[in-house]
């Protein structure tokens, strides 16, 4: 018997998504198997295997060239960027323990922080895991990188030293960092190791009062992993006790996760009021189609909520199962997305088990009920909002969320005001393109450590 997974991965650079299916389906029996490599020694067997994997189970299988030569790739990696086709930005090979760690038990090594890079070309710090060594050392959202391992940012930027000042991303790497803290203006150079982080996808649900006596229900979902179920199902029984009809989702860092954990979060918002309709569907490459197309139909859970209207914010961090959520929601329920234009990941992978890797290949495209999909360049905004790193998140005087709240109390967007801070002077700011610290391969998200 064989084990299948399937995955919707988010980027190279950002996290996973992915659902894991078990399939009882005997190798002979199941269309997208491949034998892997029996000699892991053997550079050549890997490539072989990566070919016939995306010969037989790419979406876009017709792209992969007739002949390759398995001989000119010293590593498989090598070969899958040379394959990719030219709408594919996903395809890739991780570290299966790496992988498993992160989807299946919820943890991953690192410091615990994302960043953003700003107008300036400083950088803040926009998110912190809980309980992580960042969170530790006293971290908050809002203070400023002035640099890491002796450097600074400009020296950092300019000589390419990154990789250099944050180590490796193994457990007990010991990095410095001097921080310039928002709350004081007092900077303080910290060192910290790094370590094995347990990830809390949600670490914020709180509800506001809305127009005409409602609940507006607000939660950020910062990942979509294994552990991710229980808390999305606390944070829906808050909604449901407190009569939440319009719910305010916070996904502007949220890269991926887990398929399944996207089916549960559309049935937690539609179950209500449309079980049993179909999500959204997965279709395959025309070999597989006849066999592996399906659809995902919505659920009613215990806290499964009348939903009326939901606002999205999101940016362009917001990739792959976290697009399929919104996508699914357009045919039902009155949907506003707010902040900036996401990522455009409308595909997704199945995982292929070798050598102790894991190779992902562009395998389907997701579509909504409705029949939409190819959004390739994003999901535009309905009302434009810059990312506030000088609030915290849920607070309602944060700029993206002030502004969703804005728009569900006067259904109209409000003009756009770049935040600012009067403690430290700050002018106003954008954030900078997708300026990667160091190496968007080696990271799960372009700024995360």
């Amino acid at each position: 018997m064989s084990r299948r997974s399937i995955f919707a991965y988010a980027s190279s650079t950002s996290l996973l998504a992915l659902p894991v299916l078990l399939l009882g389906a005997c190798q002979v029996e199941d269309p997208t198997y491949v034998e892997p490599p029996s000699d892991c020694t053997a550079v050549e067997a890997q490539n072989q295997f990566v070919v016939d994997v995306m010969r037989q189970n790419y979406l876009w299988s017709d792209s992969v060239p007739e002949d390759v030569d398995i001989t000119a790739y010293e590593d498989p990696s090598d070969l899958v960027r040379e394959l990719r086709d030219e709408n594919d930005r996903w395809t890739r090979i991780s570290d299966k323990s790496t992988s498993d760690a992160l989807f299946m038990e919820g943890k991953f090594v690192g410091l615990g922080y994302k960043t953003q890079r700003m107008e300036d070309d400083s950088i803040r710090i926009s998110f912190v895991s809980d309980n992580s060594p960042a969170s530790m050392a006293g971290i908050l959202r809002g203070d400023r990188i002035v640099g890491a391992g002796g450097y600074t940012v400009a020296e950092l930027d300019e000589g390419g030293l990154w990789s250099e000042a944050y180590g490796s991303n193994d457990p007990g790497v010991v990095v410095e960092l001097e921080i310039e803290h928002l709350a004081t203006g007092e900077s303080e150079v910290l060192t910290i190791t790094k370590d094995w982080i347990d990830i809390v996808s949600i670490p914020v649900v709180e509800t506001f009062e809305g127009p005409d006596d409602t609940t507006v229900g607000y939660f950020v979902m910062d990942k979509f992993v294994g552990t991710t179920h229980d808390e999305l199902d606390a944070a829906y029984a808050q909604f449901k006790e407190a009569g939440v009809t319009t719910v305010v989702m916070d996904l502007r860092y949220n890269g991926g996760g887990l398929i399944s954990v996207a089916e549960r979060s559309v049935s937690l918002l539609l179950g209500v009021n449309h079980e049993g309709e179909e999500a959204y569907r997965f279709e395959y490459n025309d070999y597989l189609g006849p066999t592996e197309d399906r659809t995902a139909d919505i659920d009613r859970y215990d806290n499964s909520l009348p939903t009326e209207k939901v606002i999205v914010i999101t940016s362009g961090r917001t990739l792959s199962a976290s697009e399929l959520v919104i996508n699914a929601l357009f045919p039902y329920v009155d949907v506003t997305l707010v902040g900036s234009t996401t990522g455009g990941k409308p595909v997704g992978s199945r995982s292929y088990e070798f050598c102790e890797k894991l190779l992902y290949p562009v395998s389907f495209r997701l579509v909504n009920a409705d029949g939409q999909s190819d959004y390739f360049d994003g999901l535009s905004p309905d009302c434009e909002a810059a990312d506030d790193v000088f609030h915290f998140l849920g607070d309602p005087e944060e700029g993206m969320l002030a502004a969703a709240l804005g728009f569900i109390e006067n259904d109209a967007c409000a003009q756009p005001a770049p935040p600012s801070n009067s403690v430290l002077g700050l002018a106003p700011f954008e954030a900078v393109g997708e300026r990667t610290l160091p190496n968007p391969e080696a990271r799960y998200d372009v700024d995360s450590w």
